[in-house]
């Protein structure tokens, strides 16, 4: 819009040009009146309301002489300066017009001064002054009014216009705010306070005889009752002049008009010729220009418009372009006032009755921020003193709502204008700005606009960038050019359109003018204040920034570093800054290197106004905030600054609010340092409480993803919430993880857990980080409640800043919940475990913490006792106490090692605090001492497995053999394994034949390893769910002491009797005394082996195995027959009644062992066992002892004589006895063939039908010897009838029944009978 011939047309400088712009005039400012309003003499303290009542007064309602109504509007200002007054010919709404003065004095001598005061202000405006008025405040209640005339100007000396001013006053109207018109002036009662004299005994005041202007006198605490009475009586004496001068112009015969002139023209017409026809046209184009616009200012909006367009046509033929522009821009202010009629409604301070709410053309203005607060303050500063600030936003209006406020652009409602002195001005002028929802301007309907000059919305914009072209071509119109730009864009923005706004606004940059520094910042100001109306945040924020800079340049004689920092403040908006650096850092959103050169120069500006503490508020929010886009170096240089700037002042993490009531959040730095990982923890297992009774699992599966009893299987778990508990008055723990992005080492000191809920005492912790490296860090703290404790971050000291990092606010990519959340439990006790074992257990008194280790060793067969002392270390008494044992053995076996009371332990309860309980466990070296010395090669590694059948296996160190009783092949027990075909003689129950099973038979040959667990559940206090777990690990090893490595059974010198001959070996290094019976015993020495026989009564045949022995089964599954039962019995006969028992002779350890679980062949059975018949045998007569050796010689004739008898309850049926001879050849070969050296005579069958019970049967044969030897008698009974001889096998008979002839059982009579038969 510039243009080059600016210079052409215009002068050098030193030419009258207007020097004070008026950024606050707007469109409809050229209808107004212009009145000053000034205060004068002392301090008057009610002026600014008087102000404000006056500012009210802006419109009243006049009819003329034609009965038509006006609306007359006025516009107040407090300064006004008099080069501006002299464009009053070029824009009459720039004449100042009227005077009213607002005085204070308290004596004749300040009354004098304040009428000269007045006098010399008339003067001062005597070019264009109509009319003043005087109020003035005195000491009292009510003063004296001097009678005084009021002063009449030339102006009314023509007498025909005073006699139509006369004739037409009866017609003059209040405000319209009171009424809509008097019939007179008369209405204007003045009040009696005003009017009524007093006489004052101290003093009467009395004004100079020079003081001619019409003066209202009043007390200085009198509510002044008329005073808008008297501005309408003034505005309507202003109205007159302004109509006599219209009337006066139209009158006037365009011929012979003179040329009006603008101040810097008065040398361009010198010497011309002003009768050529163009300096006619020139004239006739001004003057109706002229009067347009006073026809504009008398109310006559739509006459103006024809007067408008007729000048510019004028002006427009002779090229008067100044002028031109100033019809065309007089043209658009009364057609915008058409148009919109309520533009003048803008009433500065009267907030209710003239906000208007019809407007459809706002828009929302583009922020970051929302206001809540109903009114926005702007600070205006009068011409003269150029003082205009920006608005001062309310500390919400800096607060971020919501992302897509970034986006919205929306203008301010009428309700969101708020009210701040200027720091500058004492002037207070308000702004109207109107939400889309509830709009204050609404349109004329084209159809009440008849007038066919009335511009549209697009023309008022056409011609007032022609108008400002125009302007521009004159360097001396530079302030006018820059008032109509700002005018234009204020239209522009009631038509809601940006662009064109912001084109005008534009044009205001490059208007180049001489102003000083304060001007230059209104205008910067006023820049912004429009860029912020139409939504071009970031320019305002420029403009902002531009005038900061302006408020401390080194030109500005008073350089204001608070209104610098203000300014720069406001303008965060505009950088897309928020002062939550929360919403800063989430959003991420404008340009960091202009936000960190604005932080910058923030915090300088805050250490300029000596505010420390906003200094280092603002630094930490630039390192937090802008972190990411620093470089190492730039994050060195401003951490070592904020550490100098918190050394003036700590920073907190409290809210500053500022002395305008806006209010600086608190900035945390979770950047310094940096946390990479932050977990609560668990409780130490010993701490960690459980719960007594288990909660029942919900489905049949061991693990499901499905969640029974939720239809929402797919809901999302909450992240924040924790599975383990924390307990009351428990020092619990959160582990995190930082790093010092610093290259320095950073101190970081009174470390604490920000949480809410329950109370929480946190424990401060100190640690200095070294630069780069990730430290683990551990917080602790006490809950001293019971309930719900979330966890919401922590804070740091460090740099001179405390902060409170909160989990929701830490920076990415670490993402955090926003808490976490425990529930704790009452307080449970603690406990300590001290454990003392007996010195044959080799181990002393030991203290043990929980979850330590207790080692103890045992010889298999020894017994020690072992006593665990619990003691209450806490102040809550243990009410629940259960003791339970974990281990790597079978059931069974556990409860052979570990044995207690339980009864007695439940007894001692409750252990008061500080008080000890002791529990008395017995341990037992269990073994299985039988051992199988071949097995090794097969299972070597195994302590589980089903071992096969050991007895008769070759031993190292063992003797060859047993006597050669057992070499006949059907009493050999050798022969008897060989012939079985289950897998073992003897085997382990069949459930734990896994080699990973636990251990259950554990071979007595060489040590074994049992790792055990003392678990411990107690409780106490309020909590009877939970309860807390110690565990003692018990490591017991069982040493080899004694093995028994074979055995077999020999009769004995009587038929009750037996000998069990056993094969013990010493499995030990040191001697042992080993004690068969109760009186008989045998030293031992290490690592051999002895042979001991140990007498037995033979197995009574009434006694019948106890079905209720756990090794019953056990017996059951290895043995096959009709042997089963028998063996079980005969097995529990041996195991009971031996009784074997070791001591080691240099260590004093003694033990016991055992035979349980020996297993025997069939002719060991009927060894051990008593048969059901009575046996007499005799050789010639002569009864056979058992053992004893017949000896006869070859050829002699024996009578051999056999008698048996039944001890059975029942009779026997279908009895076979029979008599062989056979010869033993002692290698294990029975030869029965004997035809060739035996000859008998009478049967060696004998077939018995019935034995009764109690009976006897006797058989008789002779038997002769041919040749001469060794040989044995085997004397049987057989029977083919089922044989039931114990409940046990009646009860579990076998469903197979014998088949007929089928031998179903065979007693024999041992030992054979040994004959020696000589030549």
């Amino acid at each position: 819009m510039r243009s080059s011939v600016s210079y052409i047309l215009s002068h050098a400088p030193g030419e009258s040009v207007m020097s004070h712009p008026d950024y606050t005039q707007e469109i409809q400012h050229h209808a107004c009146l212009l009145v000053l309003v000034k205060g004068i003499g002392g301090v008057l303290k009610n002026f600014n309301k008087l102000w404000e009542r006056i500012q009210k007064v802006n419109n009243i309602k006049v009819t003329d002489s034609s009965g038509q109504v006006r609306d007359i509007w006025v516009r107040y200002v407090r300064d006004y300066p008099v080069e501006n007054n002299d464009w009053g010919d070029f824009q009459t709404h720039r004449r100042l017009l009227g005077l009213i003065t607002l005085s204070k004095f308290t004596n004749q001598i300040e009354l004098n001064e304040v009428c000269r005061v007045h006098e010399s202000l008339k003067v001062k405006y005597s070019n264009t002054l109509f009319d003043s008025r005087a109020f003035m405040f005195g000491p009292g209640n009510n003063l004296k009014k001097p009678e005084q005339e009021p002063e009449i100007y030339s102006a009314f000396e023509d007498e025909k216009l005073f006699k139509e001013k006369s004739s037409l006053s009866d017609k003059m109207s209040i405000p319209s705010e009171q009424a809509d018109s008097l019939s007179s002036s008369e209405s204007f009662q003045r009040p009696s306070s005003s009017t009524t004299s007093y006489s004052l005994p101290e003093e009467n005041f009395t004004t100079p005889s020079n003081f001619k202007t019409h003066a209202m006198f009043y007390g200085e605490n009198d509510p002044v009752l008329d005073l808008e009475q008297h501005v309408a009586e003034l505005i309507n004496s202003l109205f007159w002049v302004v109509e006599s001068k219209r009337l006066e112009r139209s009158k006037e015969k365009l011929e012979k008009v003179s040329l009006l002139l603008a101040p810097f023209e008065k040398r361009d017409f010198v010497g011309l010729d002003m009768e050529s026809r163009n300096n006619k046209k020139r004239c006739m184009g001004r003057v109706t220009k002229n009067l347009a616009d006073l026809t504009l200012q008398s109310g006559l909006v739509a006459e103006s418009l024809t007067q408008y367009h007729s000048s510019a046509e004028i002006l427009k033929s002779v090229n008067d372009w100044l002028w031109l522009a100033a019809a065309k821009e007089g043209h658009c202010a009364a057609s915008a006032i058409l148009i919109y009629p309520n533009l003048r409604n803008s009433t500065p301070l009267q907030r209710n009755a003239s906000l208007q709410e019809n407007s459809p053309l706002k828009l929302k203005s583009l922020s970051l921020y929302q206001s809540n607060d109903p009114f926005r303050k702007f600070k205006m500063g009068s011409p003269q003193k150029s003082k205009v600030s920006s608005p001062v936003n309310p500390p919400s209006e800096l607060t971020p709502s919501s992302s897509e406020s970034i986006e919205t652009s929306s203008r301010q409602s009428e309700s969101e204008i708020a009210d701040t002195e200027s720091l500058s001005s004492d002037i207070e002028y308000q702004r109207s700005f109107l939400t889309p929802d509830l709009p204050s301007i609404p349109r004329q309907p084209q159809s009440q606009l008849h007038n066919q000059y009335l511009l549209s919305n697009e023309d008022i914009a056409e011609k007032y960038r022609k108008a400002i072209i125009h302007y521009s071509k004159y360097q001396n119109a530079g302030i006018i050019e820059t008032e109509a730009c700002f005018k234009a864009a204020r239209i522009a923005v009631e038509q809601n359109n940006s662009l064109i706004a912001s084109g005008f606004l534009q044009n205001v940059m490059f208007i180049n003018l001489t102003l000083s520094e304060q001007e230059k910042i209104q205008r910067f100001d006023t820049l912004a204040e429009l860029y912020k109306e139409i939504g071009f945040l970031r320019k305002a924020a420029f403009c902002q920034r531009l005038a900061a800079t302006r408020h401390v340049s080194v030109n500005n004689p008073n350089p204001d570093w608070r209104r610098c920092y203000y300014l720069m403040l406001h303008s965060f908006p505009g950088h897309k800054l928020s002062l939550d650096p929360n919403y800063v850092i989430q959003h991420q959103v404008g340009w960091p290197v202009l936000q960190i050169q604005l932080l910058q120069e923030v915090v300088v500006a805050a250490k300029r106004m000596v505010h420390p503490a906003l200094a280092t508020r603002h630094m930490t929010f630039l390192l937090q905030t802008m972190w990411p886009h620093l470089t190492k170096h730039e994050q060195r240089d401003l951490a070592i600054q904020l550490q100098a700037l918190s050394a003036q002042c700590e920073g907190g993490p409290v809210p500053l609010v500022l002395e305008t009531g806006e209010v600086i959040p608190p900035a945390n730095l979770t950047h310094v340092p940096h946390c990479s990982h932050f977990t609560p923890r668990p409780l130490p297992p010993a701490r960690t409480p459980h719960l007594i009774k288990l909660k029942p699992q919900q489905g049949p599966f061991i693990f499901t993803p499905i969640h029974f009893g939720s239809l929402e299987r797919k809901s999302k778990k909450d992240e924040g919430k924790m599975e383990y508990l924390w307990v009351e008055d428990d020092i619990c723990e959160v582990q995190m993880k930082l790093t010092n992005p610093l290259p320095f080492e950073l101190k970081v000191s009174n470390m604490r857990l920000l949480t809410s809920g329950i109370v929480f005492e946190s424990i401060p912790e100190t640690i200095i980080l070294p630069p780069d490296s990730p430290t683990t860090v551990n917080l602790h703290g006490t809950p001293k409640e019971v309930g719900e404790l979330q966890i919401l971050g922590y804070s740091t000291h460090t740099l001179g800043v405390k902060s409170n990092c909160r989990l929701k606010n830490m920076p990415m990519p670490n993402k955090f919940p926003a808490s976490f959340t425990l529930e704790v439990i009452p307080s449970l006790p603690t406990i300590t475990i001290e454990t003392e074992v007996a010195v044959s257990g080799n181990l002393m008194s030991n203290l043990e913490s929980s979850g330590s280790v207790t080692n103890i060793s045992l010889y298999n067969g020894e017994s020690t006792e072992c006593v665990i002392k619990i003691t209450n270390t806490s102040n809550v008494p243990i009410e629940y106490l259960d003791l339970s044992i974990q281990s790597n053995m079978d059931s069974q076996l556990q409860t052979k090692v570990f044995q207690w009371n339980n009864d007695d332990l439940q007894s001692q309860l409750p252990i008061k605090p500080n008080n000890t309980a002791s529990i008395v466990m017995n341990l037992y070296g269990e073994a299985d001492f039988l051992d199988l010395g071949g097995c090794d090669n097969l299972f070597p590694n195994s302590l589980t497995s089903n071992y096969p059948s050991r007895v008769g296996s070759p031993v190292p160190n063992a003797h060859a053999s047993l006597p050669t009783q057992s070499s006949n092949p059907q009493n050999s027990l050798s022969s008897g394994l060989l012939n079985r075909t289950s897998g073992s003689f003897r085997s382990t129950n069949s459930q734990t034949t896994s080699w990973s099973a636990p251990l259950s038979v554990m071979p007595p040959s060489r040590g074994r390893q049992i790792e055990a667990q003392f678990l411990l559940r107690y409780s106490g206090g309020g909590d009877a769910e939970h309860c807390r777990q110690s565990t003692l690990q018990v490591n017991l090893e069982l040493l080899p002491s004694v093995s028994i490595t074979h055995w077999d059974v020999l009769p004995a010198e009587i038929p009750s009797q037996l000998y069990l001959v056993l094969d013990v070996t010493n499995l030990t290094s040191e001697e042992i005394d080993l004690h068969y019976t109760e009186n008989k015993h045998i030293l031992i020495e290490g690592k051999e082996s002895c042979r001991v026989p140990v007498p037995l009564d033979r197995c009574p045949f009434n006694v019948t195995p106890k079905s209720n022995n756990e090794d019953t089964t056990e017996i059951r599954s290895i043995s096959t027959g009709s042997s089963n039962s028998l063996e079980l019995m005969c097995s529990e006969h041996i195991t009971q009644n031996v009784k074997l028992r070791w001591n080691l002779l240099q260590s004093n350890i003694s033990g016991r062992a055992s035979v349980k679980g020996i297993t025997l062949s069939q002719a060991m059975i009927y060894i051990v066992r008593m048969s059901p018949l009575n046996w007499e045998v005799s050789i010639n007569k002569q009864c056979m002892k058992p053992q004893e050796e017949y000896s006869c010689n070859a050829g002699e004739c024996l009578s051999l004589g056999v008698s048996i008898g039944n001890h059975l309850a029942r009779p026997l049926h279908k009895l076979c006895l029979s008599v062989q001879f056979y010869q033993d050849y002692n290698n294990g070969v029975l030869n029965y063939k004997l035809e060739n050296s035996v000859a008998t005579a009478g049967n060696n069958k004998v077939v018995l039908t019935t034995l009764e019970e109690t009976a006897k049967a006797y058989h008789e044969c002779t038997v002769v010897f041919l040749t001469p030897g060794e040989f044995k008698i085997d004397i049987q009974c057989s029977t083919t009838e089922p044989i039931s001889e114990d409940p046990i096998k009646e009860e579990n008979s076998s469903i197979i029944q014998p088949c007929a002839g089928e031998i179903s059982h065979v007693w024999r009579f041992i030992p054979p009978v040994a004959i020696s038969v000589t030549d």
